[in-house]
């Protein structure tokens, strides 16, 4: 075969390469969404225009282009490389078949426009499938650890949408239309951004934290460490600090996949696991109305929106979810066994189930069912912590006629908790 791909970016009002012309020329196809073909013919003359072949989706130009056996043109936006069709096609075609020429990228000119670096900044796309690994909800998250975020935006993605998710007070540049002749820029907040709907397309925002932040480690949040008193919970129905640290460490959390968070309780682990892993994909489980409603406040309060949660019981609840990467059981309602079987057998490779008990007979559960289930590596901790607490009497002389404030201490222990985990599944 003597395929050959070029993969060409367009930007609104910069021309093209000699090189890029030259593959034009060249090519027998050139092959083009209609937007893209709009910017194209703008300033192309009609003999490339002739070879245009417009196909609206990047899975159908795939698909056009595995049949096809010449030379090829497949026209991008700005660089090809950066949320764009060439990292696809050259994970779909060898290498050497794939040629990439790249123009200035929407978001250099974002921020030549708005006249800020962007080496510092972070960035996301929330144009595209809707399995896109980020969502409006993640970043509050993430501007938690980075200061700036450049978003590209798209669909029911608009920028006063994605206001919604932002603290009030954040700093947005809204640019629409770069590169052409009614091209904007607006300077608002978050708060003022979302009572605006009206956004001309394409477009993108910048999105800085309050202070500007000179030196970014000054206001970095806590990723680890969370204390229960910063979690809403009733009835003393969370996982406790020093089981919830143990617990994390088993699921050995990645740095993105899916994690099943079943029983979820005040939402203590899924959220914590959220933090630490932004690009996680959180699904928590909790069949109570008023504990599922405690981990949608706490996943708002603590920055962690992006989690999905879900009120009803498992494993029927777990039908329609992704496959998990990792898995844990915080509760089962007596079903165990079925939560187990269910999701081991839905879990991707290299998955880790782990499970919090404190009976003897879920501990002994948990550890049959984990064998049976395949995981070739079965694992259990027990935690028994105790805490020093104040015993609260008042001792020594007085000082004053005021008796002194110091307190003895002593360590109040926790209930015994179990933690088991299976890994390694055949």
């Amino acid at each position: 075969m003597n395929r050959e791909i070029f993969v060409i970016g367009l930007q609104r009002g910069f021309s093209l390469s000699g090189k890029a012309r030259e593959r034009l020329a060249a090519s027998e196809v050139i092959l083009a969404s209609q937007r893209l073909f709009d910017i194209f013919k703008i300033r192309e003359n009609a003999i490339f225009r002739e070879k245009i072949k417009i196909i609206p989706k990047v899975e159908d130009t795939v698909s056009f282009l595995r049949g096809f056996n010449g030379k090829a043109c497949v026209l991008a936006s700005g660089d090809p490389l950066f949320f764009g069709i060439g990292g696809v096609l050259l994970k779909e075609f060898p290498r050497e078949e794939v040629f990439i020429y790249p123009a200035i990228s929407s978001i250099q000119l974002a921020f030549a426009r708005a006249g800020k670096s962007w080496e510092d900044a972070f960035f996301v796309s929330l144009h595209g499938p809707k399995k896109r690994r980020w969502r409006p909800e993640d970043l509050p998250l993430i501007l938690d650890r980075h200061t700036k975020i450049a978003v590209l935006t798209g669909g029911e993605n608009g920028p006063g949408e994605i206001a919604r998710f932002l603290p009030d007070n954040s700093k947005v540049i809204v640019l629409e239309r770069l590169g052409l002749p009614d091209e904007n820029m607006l300077e608002t907040t978050a708060s003022k951004l979302k009572a605006m709907d009206q956004f001309r397309e394409p477009n993108l925002l910048i999105i800085e934290a309050e202070s500007g932040h000179k030196d970014s480690t000054k206001n970095v949040k806590i990723c680890l460490g969370l204390e229960e008193d910063e979690f809403g919970h009733s009835e003393g129905l969370i996982t406790k600090d020093e089981v919830r640290a143990v617990v994390l460490h088993k699921l050995k959390i990645p740095v993105e996949g899916v994690l099943w968070d079943i029983g979820a309780g005040s939402g203590s682990v899924g959220i914590e696991a959220k933090r630490l892993s932004p690009g996680l994909d959180v699904y928590a489980v909790e069949k109570e109305r008023d504990r599922a409603a405690e981990i949608i406040a706490n996943s708002v309060s603590l920055h962690a929106g992006g989690i999905n949660i879900i009120c009803g019981e498992a494993p029927s609840t777990l039908e329609k979810f992704p496959a998990p990467d990792r898995v844990f059981i915080g509760g089962s309602g007596g079903g165990l066994v079925d939560i187990i079987k269910f999701a081991a057998g839905k879990m991707r490779e290299g998955g880790i189930i782990v499970v919090s008990a404190i009976t003897l007979e879920s501990i002994n559960e948990a550890l049959l069912s984990l064998e049976k289930e395949g995981f070739q590596k079965v694992d259990a901790v027990s935690i028994a912590a105790s805490r020093m607490v104040p015993i609260g009497t008042p001792i020594g002389g007085k000082a004053g006629g005021q008796k002194s404030q110091k307190r003895k201490n002593y360590f109040k222990a926790l209930n015994p908790v179990f933690v088991i985990r299976g890994s390694e599944k055949k």
